[in-house]
């Protein structure tokens, strides 16, 4: 959900306000940069694609569904940039014929649906994992607040980093058994958080170990990505013992790259001050352009 500060903010944009639109760009930059640096050898790589992330961000304001958070929207349209970028590198090479699906004279797939068809379906498609992103955050936010934090790094380690009940259980003390019966409880809270849902998501075949699909939302929404006050406070020292081995164990151990850039960002905002006062002058002079026009301009 977006903060009532970020709400701010994208009115203000959409409304042509270029001040809110340079904030955004200070505020979000940072981390934004050190994601991409992550994933790019080459420094200059990486605040082109912080570039294009801004401008996209802009081209895609009147889509921006405002129970996504403006971090977790950038970061899907980084992504998104990110592989395009890696595509673009690899265009030359040639695919198995096998590998393509069936394209009309334009490159276009074939589809056998009709239009309405496949709408209806993609709108089925979009409840249903609004339905299963709004229980994973009720999940996560009660597990946070009962201090279940063991449950938490539990559910991670299965279906994050894809491991099995006894590797599990042996990293962290537990028996099989008891790995076992939290995957079977925390199901069973799943279900029960989304049968109030009017497009309930189908949990038949889902398991914590097996099921991509919960757990590519659960990377691409950040579901358990922690807020960047928190990060701020672990790198101070300022958390207790229970709240600092969770998030050491998301950031470092999980490997949740969106939370490590913002850590990168937070240890690195005194450095490199001329370089990213720079950076952020030339997002802003390359996107101000794609502002909307404020409604006194007629």
């Amino acid at each position: 959900m977006a903060s009532e500060a970020d709400a701010y903010l994208i009115e203000a944009v959409q409304a042509g306000d270029q001040d809110a639109w340079r904030e955004v760009i200070d505020r979000y930059e940072g981390r934004l940069l050190s994601f991409a640096r992550r994933m790019l050898a080459q420094r200059s790589e990486a605040e082109d694609i912080v570039q294009e992330t801004f401008l996209g961000l802009l081209r895609s304001l009147p889509k921006y569904d405002q129970r996504r958070s403006l971090e977790t929207y950038l970061f899907a349209i980084l992504r998104n940039k990110l592989s395009d970028h890696f595509r673009r590198q690899k265009a030359g090479r040639r695919q198995s014929l096998d590998s393509l699906e069936p394209a009309d004279a334009g490159g276009a797939a074939v589809s056998t649906e009709t239009p309405s068809r496949y709408m209806a379906g993609q709108e089925i498609v979009a409840a249903q994992r609004d339905a299963l992103v709004d229980c994973l955050r009720k999940y996560v936010e009660q597990c946070r607040a009962q201090r279940r934090f063991q449950e938490l790094m539990i559910v991670e380690m299965l279906m994050v980093l894809g491991m099995r009940n006894k590797e599990v259980a042996a990293d962290l003390g537990l028996s099989e058994t008891a790995v076992a019966g939290v995957k079977y409880r925390v199901l069973e809270r799943w279900k029960q958080l989304t049968q109030a849902a009017a497009a309930r998501y189908d949990w038949q075949e889902a398991d914590l170990a097996a099921s991509s699909s919960v757990a590519k939302v659960w990377r691409e929404e950040g579901i358990s990505c922690l807020k960047r006050s928190t990060l701020g406070r672990y790198l101070l020292g300022a958390l207790d013992e229970e709240w600092a081995a969770y998030v050491e164990f998301h950031a470092e151990v999980a490997g949740c790259d969106r939370c490590l850039a913002n850590l990168d960002d937070l240890r690195s905002e005194d450095e490199d001050a001329t370089a990213r006062e720079e950076l952020r002058r030339r997002c802003f002079a390359s996107s101000v352009g794609f502002l909307s026009r404020r409604p006194s301009q007629g």
